[in-house]
C-alpha cells in the first residue's frame, strides 16, 4: 500500500484593518479552501499587523514549519504596505525595478489618462531571484519564492486579484510541485438544511464515521460538508469518499446543489444558459443583493434579464403593477404581494423566469402577526407561481438580507431541477 505525502500550509494575512475588525478576512478562507483542494493540509493561519519586524518574524516561523506559505496583503503603494520590503529583508533579496512590471503599471494608469504618481512607483519593484506573478487587474505584482523545496507566495489583498492569482498560478504550481500530496477529501455543497437536521437525517453514522471525517461549514442557509478519507492509500481513500458521498446523497440528496467551491448562483446560471432561458428579479427587503449575487457570475448577461428594486409601495405599483388594493388589504409583506411582484417582474421584462422578495428586515416594523424576520419569496413562470414563507427571527438587517437571498437562490434552484423539460 502506498501512502500519500502530507504537505503542510500556512496562511499569513497582513493588515491592521483585519486585526481591528474593519475588514473581514475572507481572503484567508478562500486561500484555505483552494489549498485544501490542492492537497495542502492547512495547519496554521495568522494575522499580522503592518509592522516590519512582525512580518519578518512571521515569515521566518512559517518557513520553519510549513511547506506552502501564502501571504496576502501589504503589497500596495502606500507607506503601510510593507510585505515586499519585509520579504526583501527576510530572504536577503534585492529589490529592483522590473521593466515588464513598470510597463504593466504604466499601462494601467494610461487607460485612465494619467501618469503614474510618485507614490505608486514602488509598484515597479520586484525581488531579484523571485518569480514575479503577473496581476492582470492591479498594479501590485505577486511574488513567488522557492527555498529548500518550500514555496512562499505573496499576493495583493484585493479579493478579486487574490482569487485570480490563487486559482491561475498558486494552485497549479502547488499541484506540480507536490504531485503526491494527500488530497483525499471532497466538499458537498448543500442548502435549505441546517447542521442539526442534517445530522438527524444521517441516522446511524457508525459506518460513516469509520471511513471519513466529517466537517460542517454553515453559512446562513448554505452548508458545506467536507468528507475526508481516513485511509492514506489512494485507492482505498477514493473508495471511502465515494461510499460516504453515496450515503450523504441518499439521506439528503435534494439539498445538494454542487461540489467543491461552485456557487449556487453559478449553478442556476448554467441551468438557465443550457435551457436558453433567462430571469428577472424583483426585490424589496433584499435591496438588490440577489441581483448582485447573480451578476457576480461571469457571463450573467446571457441569462440575467433585469432587476427591479421596488422598496416602496409606489414602486411596486408603478414598476411591477402590483395593485394598490392588494397591498392595502394584505400588506406589502404578504404571500399575495410577493406573488404579484414576481408575476409583474416577469410580465414587464419578458423573462422566462422571475423571482421576488418582500419582508421585514428590522430592527423596526415588526408586529405580533408579522414579526421582524418575516419574509415572503416567490418564483414565477407563465405556467405557475410558487411562494414560500420564511421566518428568519430577529437577526440584524444584514443577516436577514443574506439569509433571504440564500433561501431564494436555493428555492429557485430546486424549482429549476423539478421542472426539467
Amino acid at each position: 500500500m502506498s501512502s500519500g505525502m502530507a504537505i503542510t500550509g500556512e496562511i499569513l494575512t497582513v493588515g491592521d484593518e483585519v486585526l481591528q475588525g474593519r475588514t473581514v478576512n475572507g481572503n484567508a478562507a478562500f486561500i484555505g479552501r483552494s489549498l485544501t483542494e490542492a492537497g495542502v493540509q492547512i495547519l496554521w493561519a495568522c494575522t499580522i499587523p503592518d509592522r516590519m519586524d512582525e512580518i519578518i518574524a512571521a515569515v521566518g516561523q512559517a518557513m520553519d514549519r510549513a511547506d506552502v506559505i501564502v501571504i496576502t496583503g501589504g503589497l500596495g503603494p502606500t507607506p503601510d504596505d510593507l510585505t515586499r520590503d519585509a520579504l526583501s529583508r527576510a530572504f536577503n533579496m534585492e529589490l529592483f525595478e522590473d521593466p515588464d512590471q513598470r510597463d504593466h503599471v504604466e499601462g494601467i494608469f494610461r487607460k485612465f489618462g494619467r501618469e503614474v504618481p510618485s507614490v505608486s512607483k514602488n509598484q515597479f519593484l520586484t525581488l531579484r531571484g523571485a518569480i514575479r506573478i503577473h496581476n492582470p487587474h492591479g498594479t501590485a505584482a505577486g511574488i513567488h519564492i522557492e527555498r529548500d523545496g518550500k514555496h512562499l507566495f505573496a499576493l495583493p489583498g484585493v479579493p478579486q486579484e487574490m482569487r485570480e492569482i490563487t486559482e491561475d498560478y498558486i494552485v497549479p504550481v502547488v499541484r506540480e510541485a507536490f504531485p503526491d500530496a494527500r488530497h483525499y477529501s471532497k466538499t458537498l455543497r448543500l442548502a435549505g438544511i441546517g447542521e442539526s437536521l442534517l445530522v438527524e437525517a444521517f441516522g446511524d453514522r457508525s459506518r460513516l464515521d469509520q471511513i471519513v471525517e466529517l466537517a460542517y461549514l454553515p453559512n446562513h442557509g448554505l452548508l458545506d460538508v467536507r468528507l475526508t478519507a481516513r485511509s492514506d492509500d489512494p485507492h482505498e481513500a477514493e473508495f471511502q469518499i465515494a461510499e460516504a458521498e453515496s450515503y450523504v446523497r441518499e439521506c439528503t440528496g435534494e439539498h445538494i446543489y454542487g461540489i467543491g467551491t461552485v456557487r449556487i448562483e453559478k449553478v442556476i446560471g448554467d441551468i438557465l444558459l443550457n435551457r436558453c432561458q433567462n430571469i428577472a428579479v424583483a426585490e424589496s427587503c433584499t435591496g438588490g443583493l440577489i441581483c448582485s449575487r447573480l451578476t457576480d457570475i461571469p457571463g450573467a448577461s446571457n441569462w440575467f434579464e433585469r432587476g427591479f428594486i421596488t422598496y416602496s409601495n409606489r414602486a411596486k405599483n408603478e414598476l411591477l403593477e402590483v395593485p394598490e388594493s392588494l397591498i392595502k388589504v394584505h400588506g406589502a409583506v404578504s404571500e399575495q404581494v410577493a406573488a404579484a411582484m414576481a408575476e409583474g417582474a416577469r410580465k414587464n421584462s419578458g423573462a422566462y423566469w422571475s423571482a421576488a422578495t418582500t419582508g421585514i428586515a428590522g430592527p423596526d416594523g415588526g408586529t405580533p402577526e408579522k414579526p421582524v424576520g418575516t419574509v415572503w419569496i416567490a418564483m414565477s413562470t407563465e405556467k405557475e407561481t410558487r411562494t414560500k414563507l420564511l421566518q428568519l427571527g430577529s437577526a440584524d438587517r444584514e443577516l436577514i438580507k443574506l439569509r433571504t437571498t440564500n433561501a431564494l437562490l436555493f428555492s429557485l434552484y430546486r424549482i429549476l431541477i423539478d421542472t426539467i423539460e
